[in-house]
């Protein structure tokens, strides 16, 4: 006898997704349709692959057919705020937004980047309230983290970028914690800042497959022995970075726990539910 499949699909399924370009890689639907089955939430979430000349158009479906959320990636983080009521304060000081909720019939803006990548530090017993870190790259999602990592009390962030950020010297008139930019090409003041370092966080595409034999970081020499170091790239799993981290005995992790917990920080935004960490590891085999 053929065995039947169970349809959770009905009329009063609610929709979610992602509206990006490309986006069919995104391990998104993945992660939060686990997370709605699992929790029993009568939801579910697709990829939107949009172009740039249709993003209003978008805008108007979540209107008509009652989208109740989506998530923004490349390349409208920063376009899609033409389209909202309102922005948390962390999207207000990043100038992005990768998470909307559509609730009365108004728009709400949110980033979990920098939040998530905090709560896979924290996951590793990583905490920076009252620690000197330093950022390498200063690119959107190393905003998000510099803003996060400001608000949860870091005590100083250096930051170190090949060009001039802007944005740094904005931050530092409405954030207590002083960020202070340096210039990569100074390797010197880079190793002698390590020195003290709680946390590294490298930010950049450097090292990023294909490509993975670049590293910002010259040697070992560099990574003294109290130092965590966190990569956010998370192809390959251990950049050349990580792997020198790892040959020194330090505590380390590469992207994947940023993945995942930004994905929980929009599953909350939008649900007010925690989103059942270890059945979506498991569904996105990180386990």
């Amino acid at each position: 006898m053929e065995k039947r499949v169970k349809n959770s699909i009905t009329g009063y399924t609610g929709l979610y997704g992602i509206v990006a370009n490309p986006i069919k890689h995104s391990f998104s639907p993945m992660m939060h349709n686990t997370a709605f089955q699992t929790l029993g939430i009568d939801d579910v979430y697709l990829a939107f692959e949009v172009n740039e000349s249709q993003l209003s158009d978008f805008i108007t479906s979540v209107r008509t057919l009652n989208i109740k959320g989506f998530n923004v990636s490349m390349p409208y983080k920063i376009k899609i705020m033409d389209y909202l009521d309102e922005i948390t304060q962390e999207a207000r000081l990043c100038h992005a937004v990768n998470t909307v909720k559509y609730e009365n019939n108004r728009f709400i803006g949110h980033i979990s980047d920098g939040k998530g990548f905090f709560m896979s530090c924290e996951e590793k017993g990583w905490f920076i309230q009252n620690q000197k870190v330093v950022v390498l790259g200063a690119g959107g999602a190393a905003c998000a983290i510099i803003v996060e990592a400001a608000l949860q009390g870091a005590k100083e962030i250096i930051v170190y970028n090949r060009s001039d950020k802007p944005f740094i010297r904005e931050l530092n008139e409405k954030i207590e914690c002083p960020i202070v930019l340096k210039s990569l090409s100074h390797l010197d003041e880079l190793k002698e800042d390590l020195k003290d370092t709680y946390l590294l966080i490298q930010t950049t595409n450097v090292g990023m497959a294909p490509n993975s034999e670049g590293c910002l970081i010259p040697d070992e020499s560099y990574l003294p022995k109290q130092l965590k170091v966190a990569d956010i790239i998370y192809n390959p799993k251990e950049t050349k970075l990580l792997t020198m981290a790892r040959k020194k005995g330090l505590e380390y992790m590469n992207g994947e726990g940023m993945i995942l917990y930004q994905g929980a920080v929009s599953f909350e935004f939008w649900t007010k539910q925690k989103m059942p960490i270890k059945e979506v590891k498991k569904a996105l085999e990180m386990e």
